[in-house]
This record gives C-alpha cells, structure tokens and sequence, in this order.
C-alpha cells in the first residue's frame, strides 16, 4: 500500500517532522517508531545473528491481543512507523497477516524486515493489500558465494533480487540493508551492490556493523566515517542517526535510542536492538510509562550525533558488557547510576 495513501499516518509522520524542525531538526525525546520481534523463528543460520545460541526461544511470540493494544498507545502517542521483524516472520505467513492486521494498518508506515528467500510475487501483493508499506531485504553484496555461505543457504543471493523485484512490482517501497563498518567500507563488491540498487530505483537503508561477535572491536575509523558520508550524498542512502528529511543529505538528528524501541517476544522493552538493557514491559506497563522512563536515562534523551551502540566505545564498555540475548536483557536500574537519569 502506497504509504501516501494512509492519511492518517501521512499525517502522523507530517507531525513528527513539525516537532523534529521545532528541536533544532534532533530527535530529542520525541517518539517516533517501534520494532516487534513477534518472535525468532528462522530459516537462515546467518554467522552474524546475534540470537544464533537462543534457539531454545524460537517458538515464544507475542500474543495479538498485546500487540494490537500496543499499536493503539503507538498512535495515541503519535507513532507513525512499525517495523516488523524476527526472525523470519515470512516463515509463518498467516501468522504475519495477523500481526498486520492486528495494527490497525491504516495508522501506520508498516515496515517488513526480512531476508528475502520467501518473498514470492504472490506473497509480496497479499502483504501490500493488507497494508503493508516497505519491505527491506538483508544483502551483503554481489558475491553470491559469500552471501550464501554468511547466511548457510544454499541459493539465498538468487532468492533476494527476485524478492527484491517482486516488492517493488507489488507496489511496496523496496530497499536493500546491506551492513556498513571497517570490514568493508573499501569493498568493491560493497559499492557493485550500492551502484546495482541505484541502478535499479531500490532505496538503501543501512546497518552498522556492531563491534561484538564475527565483528568484534569492528569500530569504524576517520576514513570509514568519511566514506559513509560519501554514500549517503551519491546514493541517497538512509542511516538511523541521519536527518531523512534533509534534501542536502547533511544534517545529523541524533541516534535514535528509545526514540524507535524495539519489542522482544517476551514483551520486554529495549532502547533499541543492539543496546540489551531492559526499559520495560509492553505485558507491564503502558508504552507511555515505558519511554518516559526510557528518557529519563540521560544517554537515550540527550543528543548524540553517532551510534552509540555501534560507535561510542565508552558507552559500550561501560553499560554493554553483560549479556547480548534480547532474551536476558539486564535492567536499566541495575545497569546505570543515579547519575545516569536525568
């Protein structure tokens, strides 16, 4: 469904942009999206999925009953962007209908996060005539041997340019997140997958590399931060911590820690998915109550010009050193001081 032809939303994200203008165009304590992890089952075995040692979690979900209450405080909020993910929810896709539904679709920019391999045409127009909105395909680059060994499936290179053409000939918004950091920052089979997409009219939302697992101590460097700027002006590329209503590609709004939350099958409440601290419980509290306290922690309402899951090194030895399972998230009072609220 073509995102302009939700009113309501539209308007949703008109209001949102008035408020960011309105603070200096940084994201500040404004709310302006939420990612659910209905739940974690897969087909993939990717070496860099940072849930890979939970399987035992796979089958939990949230139930619909939680998660269209949700939706409803989200838009009474002002939210007006869901990002659905797993997992992959394109494994259960009767599942995933419900889920869409269960939002009230029509309040909202609906995003699907998947890697591709079962994005067929068919399935690609049912999700658009539901309300779906944007579909973003994982891809690494045009090394169809590497991606298919990174994700251990056999054929998944070829899956992801036919799901990425099924998308857009569905009529959703259709982009490639592809993963940026040091590892690749030079890659030349990185900048064929960028100059494909442009090529192609796919947008490019990109992933930072986390500095932990198959990417340990991946920090980018003064060159790396020079080169994604280069990106992001010659190919129009999207990162969270870029301001996506600058023309001019320039302007940074800050990172988005607890402005786009991110939900876990067990309900609990992060401040987004590479920072594994629990704020607390859509099964507990009102989403309200939940980013009010969320921004009382000084780091996730004052502005922050990078990543800092991703790039803040001081934050990451200092609050970041315990468990890495969305599923065993410690809790934010157990993790900062007094002197970290505000």
């Amino acid at each position: 469904m073509a995102f302009m032809d939700k009113p309501i939303a539209a308007r949703a994200m008109y209001d949102y942009i008035k408020k960011l203008r309105k603070n200096n165009n940084r994201v500040g304590s404004i709310p302006r999206s939420i990612s659910i992890d209905y739940n974690n089952i897969c087909n993939f075995k990717c070496e860099f999925c940072y849930e890979l040692t939970d399987l035992k979690y796979n089958k939990l979900r949230l139930d619909f009953e939680t998660i269209a209450r949700v939706a409803d405080e989200a838009y009474e909020l002002g939210i007006f962007e869901i990002v659905l993910q797993g997992g992959e929810l394109l494994v259960d896709l009767d599942a995933l209908h419900q889920l869409i539904k269960a939002l009230k679709p029509e309040r909202f920019r609906v995003i699907l996060v998947t890697n591709g391999y079962l994005l067929t045409e068919e399935v690609a127009v049912g999700l658009e005539k539901i309300g779906l909105d944007c579909v973003g395909i994982s891809v690494s680059g045009m090394d169809v041997e590497e991606h298919d060994r990174s994700r251990r499936m056999k054929g998944s290179h070829k899956k992801v340019f036919e799901a990425l053409e099924n998308a857009k000939k569905a009529g959703l918004t259709t982009w490639i997140q592809p993963i940026f950091g040091h590892h690749n920052s030079k890659s030349e089979d990185f900048f064929e997958l960028l100059d494909f997409a442009k090529e192609k009219g796919y947008g490019i939302y990109f992933f930072l590399a986390m500095p932990y697992g198959v990417w340990k101590d991946n920090y980018l460097d003064a060159e790396d931060i020079r080169i994604f700027k280069q990106i992001r002006k010659e190919y129009g590329a999207f990162y969270d911590t870029w301001d996506f209503y600058d023309n001019k590609k320039e302007r940074i709004s800050g990172c988005w820690a607890m402005n786009r939350i991110f939900i876990t099958p067990k309900g609990d409440v992060l401040p987004c998915p590479f920072i594994n601290i629990k704020v607390g419980n859509v099964k507990e509290q009102s989403l309200k109550e939940i980013f009010d306290y969320g921004f009382s922690i000084k780091h996730f309402s004052e502005y922050k010009p990078i990543c800092i899951a991703a790039q803040d090194r001081q934050f990451r030895a200092k609050y970041l050193q315990g468990s890495s399972s969305m599923f065993h998230p410690p809790e934010a009072k157990d993790v900062f001081s007094e002197d970290d609220f505000v």
